[in-house]
């Protein structure tokens, strides 16, 4: 892993994270332990600018804590510079522009057209397009009348939704690793959004822990009357 070398452009200085030392620090790290070519790990493909790794090894290899990770991730997946999808006890993050950042900046041997099949390409393409356009057309209605497929969300966006409505980190973890579990099943069905399942558990536990003080409030006040 730490052989070999990658591209980085000054135009980094000016990237809106750059003076985020988190953000920038770890953005670095992914982009130098990321594959450099597509790889398998027990049956998971790892395609060329990913990684599969989890928070904990994160905070180890940057020595930023695991809040400071799971921030720094939030703001990398905000502005589109990563993406991430969680397995049983790993994440895959992949840089969404790693090919740009690490091309081979190859010269184009192919020698150039000349002017007159120039035109005539130009002339083909016109006659095409109005036929390509309505075959884009048809495809954008045959995709608005597709139902949407359910994506289960990452442990990261599961996190940020659960802090978001006031509950913690712990909660959200305990919620991802039970529905996933289940295959994100809701009874015999499918989940559709999970955001709705997310609102109710957290809604229970809020209500669970009412309950709870409760019952405590309760018994120090029998004890109270006991004499105790």
């Amino acid at each position: 892993m730490s052989s070999g070398w990658i591209k980085l452009h000054r135009q980094l200085l000016d990237w809106e994270w750059y003076d985020d030392i988190n953000t920038s620090r770890l953005f670095v790290h992914l982009m130098l332990t990321a594959n450099h070519k597509d790889n398998k790990w027990r049956g998971i493909v790892i395609k060329r600018g990913s990684r599969l790794t989890s928070l904990d090894k994160l905070s180890s290899e940057t020595s930023l804590s695991v809040s400071k990770i799971r921030t720094a991730i939030k703001k990398l997946i905000s502005t589109s510079e990563i993406t991430s999808k969680s397995h049983s006890q790993h994440t895959v993050f992949t840089m969404i522009n790693y090919d740009m950042y690490q091309d081979d900046d190859k010269q184009n041997d192919k020698p150039a057209t000349n002017e007159s099949q120039t035109n005539n390409k130009r002339i083909a393409t016109n006659k095409n397009d109005k036929n390509v356009n309505n075959e884009k057309n048809d495809k954008k209605d045959i995709v608005a009348k597709a139902p949407k497929r359910f994506t289960p969300p990452t442990d990261i966006e599961t996190v940020s939704y659960f802090e978001e409505k006031g509950s913690t980190a712990s909660e959200a973890e305990k919620f991802w690793f039970f529905y996933d579990s289940k295959n994100w099943m809701v009874g015999k069905s499918k989940m559709k959004r999970w955001q709705s399942a997310a609102s109710g558990w957290i809604k229970r536990n809020k209500t669970e822990s009412k309950d709870i003080m409760q019952i405590s409030n309760d018994s120090d006040w029998h004890l109270q009357d006991q004499g105790f």
